[in-house]
């Protein structure tokens, strides 16, 4: 049985697959770039704020927030291998740098930070309470928290979408859109601001499947084996996550919590 450091290492490796890149691009959350940003404006980051980027992946995110809002961003990533990429990618940087940690356990320092971003990975933590007790830990009183992340209605999940590719998608344990206002709320945030961006998903989709048959052809140029066979039934997995976003039963939301007290 698996020891939950060695599920957090699993997840944290499956995230920085060739799979997740060929699907999701490099920022790994739909949206992109541009969406990071504009989580950045609800939040109203400024320039100067210490912001930390929970799961910051590669560090893309946390060096735009930089750049963009010219604010002092800490990543905190738990794969080893994203964060000497990150580390190298920020080479002669100043606004952004990069630790290996675990956001439901954070080594950074009590009330030390104006603010903190999580894109696209509440869904994949293991203890999601503990990740927002641990963010409003950090946070100074009146801290912001910018959360962007995949929501789902209960049961809508398929059968076909319960392996590696739905936790890609960051479907597997997604909570719904209130859910994660929920979260908030009970970790001691205020709600200020949430925003459907599910558009995201129907744009990332035109794409995803033509990436999966790459994904595919390489698998099997190079002989390497192609998991449980949810791969090869790409276009009708495509066309199935199309009707869940079009009937509600998937999304993409953005929040923004203000620390409380």
């Amino acid at each position: 049985m698996q020891s939950e450091a060695e599920a957090k290492a699993c997840c944290a490796g499956l995230y920085q697959s060739d799979m997740a890149k060929l699907i999701m691009g490099d920022t790994l959350h739909p949206g992109g770039l541009g969406l990071t940003n504009r989580l950045g404006r609800l939040m109203g980051l400024r320039p100067g704020d210490l912001v930390a980027d929970l799961a910051s992946a590669r560090g893309e995110s946390a060096q735009a927030l930089g750049r963009v809002f010219r604010c002092n961003v800490l990543g905190v990533e738990f794969g080893a291998e994203a964060v000497r990429h990150a580390h190298d990618a920020a080479a002669g940087s100043s606004c952004a740098h990069f630790v290996r940690g675990d956001a439901e356990n954070l080594p950074l320092r009590t009330g030390a930070f104006d603010a903190a971003v999580c894109e696209c990975s509440m869904s994949l933590f293991m203890n999601k309470a503990q990740a927002v007790a641990e963010t409003a830990r950090l946070l100074k009183p009146d801290g912001r928290f910018g959360l962007s992340d995949v929501t789902i209605e209960p049961g809508a999940l398929p059968v076909e979408l319960e392996g590696d590719l739905g936790q890609v998608l960051c479907m597997t344990s997604a909570l719904t859109a209130d859910g994660y206002v929920d979260l908030l709320e009970e970790g001691g945030f205020t709600v200020t601001e949430r925003l459907d961006a599910s558009a995201e998903i129907i744009k990332i989709l035109d794409e995803v499947e033509g990436k999966l048959a790459a994904f595919l052809a390489f698998q099997r140029m190079t002989g390497a084996a192609t998991g449980d066979g949810q791969l090869e039934r790409s276009p009708e997995l495509v066309a199935k996550v199309m009707e869940m976003v079009t009937t509600g039963e998937l999304g993409y939301w953005l929040y923004v919590g203000e620390k409380r007290g």
